[in-house]
């Protein structure tokens, strides 16, 4: 998303998505104290109103500092920085691989939540669904403060470290009456965050597609309403330990292998 050429206002873009996010989460956990929010409609208001406002904190802060920076003349400049990609069938293939990948982990530890006819007519809409309730977060954090940590720090160093902002970005959620998640165990969260920032940091050096990250983002919101996510409702256990490890081991093997073998990053002269 940002000119590499340039310093990276990596401080300034975290001070802008929390600011955003916390402030209109904030909002709503107040307007929660004299309202009571409940049923479809009240549902659909408050997944609209935290999609636009919190979900999308990440995107306006990269496009309050793009435009800034003098990086972008305005949204269609922003919206071409998402879609930008070298290869839109490698792009297409890989994002696929990890799609499946993901489905496959979710497959073994989760529960269907139904039955093969109601999947299939319920994945795409939960896909859609999933770019306004999380996937318009990745400009920010994969397309941004993920490559900007990487020249400061290790991959595996600079992964973890946005697994956890992100995990701790969601914080006011568990204050918000109408979205449940305050039955969510917060560790196990932070531990499913940070297997995910792995994935998707992966998913990103193979691709250098910001739109790839929003879709794969957008799936995992989707199979997360699809399965039961027992995982991260109780403290960490075996099984998310288990996960995260291995998409860790295999997130590292993925970064290294692209610097070495693709980019000849360590190649000696």
């Amino acid at each position: 998303m940002w000119n590499d050429r340039t310093k990276k206002p990596i401080w300034r873009f975290l001070a802008l998505t929390f600011l955003i996010a916390w402030v209109c989460e904030g909002i709503l956990i107040l307007v929660e104290q004299f309202i009571i929010i409940d049923g479809v409609p009240g549902f659909i208001a408050v997944t609209m109103y935290r999609g636009i406002t919190v979900a999308f904190a990440p995107a306006w802060a990269m496009l309050i500092l793009l435009k800034k920076h003098g990086q972008i003349r305005g949204v269609k400049d922003f919206l071409l920085r998402i879609f930008k990609t070298e290869s839109i069938f490698k792009t297409a293939v890989i994002t696929a691989v990890f799609f499946i990948g993901h489905f496959a982990i979710v497959m073994l530890s989760g529960q269907f939540l139904g039955d093969t006819w109601l999947f299939a007519l319920t994945a795409l809409p939960w896909l859609v669904a999933g770019i306004i309730g999380g996937g318009m977060e990745e400009p920010g954090w994969r397309g941004f403060l993920q490559p900007a940590l990487d020249e400061k720090f290790p991959f595996i160093l600079s992964a973890l470290i946005v697994g956890v902002v992100w995990a701790v970005w969601h914080i006011p959620g568990w204050f918000v009456q109408s979205i449940g998640q305050s039955y969510v165990n917060f560790f196990s969260f932070t531990l499913y965050c940070i297997g995910l920032s792995f994935v998707m940091a992966a998913l990103y050096k193979l691709t250098k597609n910001v739109f790839s990250i929003v879709l794969f983002h957008s799936w995992t919101n989707a199979i997360g309403g699809i399965f039961s996510m027992d995982i991260i409702l109780t403290p960490p256990g075996f099984t998310l330990i288990t996960i995260v490890a291995i998409q860790i081991v295999i997130s590292v093997a993925i970064y290294i292998f692209v610097d070495i073998i693709v980019n000849k990053k360590y190649k000696r002269a």
